[in-house]
């Protein structure tokens, strides 16, 4: 199974960066097959639909990819305009791909942000969501590492169902 995992924030302290790669980890360990895609690595430009390089080479990863895991911060109970422009112009490839949302936020409060995210996948390219996502805030993390032992359960158990529902679903 090939699964990209794009990390949707271009904050130099992504809390959503390590959620990322904490599941990477462990789908690694399961044996699948990771594109590990960072957004501050990838140069964007605001004008509409207008791809970078990169960002073609983003577009034929998603095409190619089995599923997706995005990892997002929450920007004014929302997804971030970095990772929006990714959207808008890369994942034309994603129709009715199974996908799964990492989500770091400031506080508690912003639980329900990660909607407006499964609205844009599942209304746009008709994708399939994983109905567990990963929920983390400030207070789950210390110098960039996550040290809340509820999270890396939730992180667990997120990587182990997705790998199982994943499989099932290309079978």
């Amino acid at each position: 199974m090939n699964t990209l995992i794009l990390s949707g924030s271009v904050s130099e302290t992504s809390r959503s960066f390590l959620l990322c790669k904490a599941v990477e980890k462990q789908l690694i360990a399961k044996g699948e097959a990771i594109t590990f895609i960072d957004a501050r690595e990838i140069p964007m430009h605001t004008e509409h639909r207008h791809r970078t390089d990169e960002m073609k080479r983003l577009a034929e990863q998603v095409k190619q990819a089995d599923n997706i895991i995005i990892g997002m911060g929450v920007h004014c109970y929302s997804v971030n305009d970095a990772l929006k422009i990714l959207l808008d112009t890369c994942f034309t490839g994603a129709i009715g791909k199974f996908f799964g949302i990492l989500c770091a936020a400031g506080g508690e409060r912003s639980y329900l942000s990660t909607m407006h995210l499964t609205q844009i996948c599942m209304n746009e390219w008709r994708m399939i969501q994983m109905p567990r996502i990963v929920f983390a805030t400030e207070k789950d993390f210390k110098e960039n590492i996550i040290t809340s032992t509820e999270v890396l359960e939730r992180i667990e158990l997120f990587s182990e169902e997705f790998h199982a529902i994943g499989r099932k679903l290309l079978a």
